[in-house]
């Protein structure tokens, strides 16, 4: 019995790093996905992001030596090293990506303040300075500089979409229903941006308890190829909305 329990326990952490393989690989690919590209001109903490990959990845090699010295001396107690080094590992990358995150829309901010020095009358930095304060998770300052956007932005219906977005994220569903109806209704010939609309304004309803009406934007949504989240989908399913 000891024996089976071994070999279960020492295949287990065998495994364990291809698991935080796939995990050092996947935070990597998302932070550059969610927070830009390394290839970016200037200081950027996601150029980070690649050596990030390249020293986890090694980090998740070198964690089998443990492994293997434990099945030579035949001494579980060896495997408490792979253990603590997964638990700090993943410990590490949660901050890190914090870190790395702030750093970056905090420097985008800054930028976009010179911008805006620089060119008053482009929209363009208080719309990525909107958005860098909604992805810090500041939402009312995001309304406030994409409300400023509008005032002289060429296309006020992606402006008045994504402040909609922060409205639904700072809870105010009302306004957020109200915005995606006006970016709608400014922008109706273009069938992706109503589509991603009509999921919005459907996530808008969901939080806010209309789950009739956020069930009929998903569909329309779904009419027009929208590609719905999944988790979405499931959470209306558990209502009893399901096509």
């Amino acid at each position: 019995m000891k024996k089976i329990f071994r070999i279960i326990i020492t295949g287990f952490f065998f495994v364990l790093p291809v698991f935080l393989l796939y995990f050092v690989s996947g935070l990597s690919n998302l932070m550059r996905w969610k927070t830009g590209s390394p290839l970016v001109s200037g200081y950027n903490w996601m150029r980070w992001s690649h050596l990030y990959l390249v020293l986890g990845s090694l980090f998740c090699i070198v964690m089998y030596v443990p492994a293997v010295i434990s099945v030579i001396k035949r001494n579980l107690k060896i495997l408490l090293i792979p253990f603590l080094a997964a638990i700090a590992l993943i410990i590490f990358s949660i901050v890190f990506v914090g870190v790395s995150k702030n750093t970056y829309y905090s420097q985008t901010i800054e930028k976009c303040d010179q911008e805006i020095k620089n060119n008053p009358n482009d929209s363009i930095p208080l719309e990525k300075k909107a958005t860098a304060y909604d992805e810090l998770g500041d939402h009312g300052k995001a309304v406030e500089f994409f409300t400023e956007a509008l005032k002289i932005s060429l296309k006020p219906a992606y402006v008045i979409h994504d402040r909609g977005m922060a409205y639904e994220k700072n809870k105010e569903y009302d306004k957020a229903i109200q915005d995606l109806n006006k970016a709608m209704e400014m922008n109706p010939e273009e069938k992706d941006f109503i589509a991603q609309c009509y999921n919005d304004r459907g996530v808008a309803y969901f939080h806010s308890g209309q789950f009739d009406k956020s069930w009929q934007d998903v569909s329309k949504a779904l009419e027009m190829g929208y590609r719905v989240h999944p988790g979405f989908l499931a959470a209306l399913e558990e209502r009893g909305y399901k096509r």
